[in-house]
């Protein structure tokens, strides 16, 4: 005896949990994207200490300074001459913070020599970025 199936239908493909899908991911890396800080520039080692209090990011600049001597202000490779023109266009308009990566191998005389020059430039909020002892170093 013959038994009557009902007639197949395709397989469908259920649209709404792909939908939820995709835009917890979307959300996922946009708040990934917004809680990230972007540091471009040469790589440096940071010095450690044990104690570090976070820089405002309002209006800040900043100077990196390899073990090598290189110097970039924001991404842009200048030498000192450059560097404090740069600060001091930028000092004239609005009031400028300046954060300043050194090497922990730089010489220090080369971490003076851009802190004076950053001086010259006018600018009167300087702070010596560092990583605590706790972050794991940058190289």
């Amino acid at each position: 005896m013959k038994i009557a199936r009902p007639a197949a239908r395709p397989p469908r493909i259920e649209m709404i949990p792909l939908i939820d899908t995709f835009f917890l991911l979307l959300a996922f890396f946009i708040s990934a994207v917004f809680t990230m800080e972007s540091v471009a520039g040469l790589p440096v080692r940071l010095p450690g200490v044990s104690a570090a209090e976070p820089v405002p990011k309002i209006a800040r600049r900043l100077v990196t300074l390899t073990a090598e001597g290189r110097i970039q202000l924001d991404g842009a490779e200048l030498d000192l001459g450059r560097l404090e023109r740069r600060l001091r266009e930028a000092a004239a308009s609005q009031a400028v913070r300046v954060g300043i990566r050194a090497d922990a191998a730089a010489p220090y005389q080369q971490v003076v020599s851009v802190l004076e020059a950053v001086r010259r430039a006018g600018v009167r909020e300087v702070a010596l970025l560092t990583r605590t002892d706790d972050e794991a170093p940058n190289r």
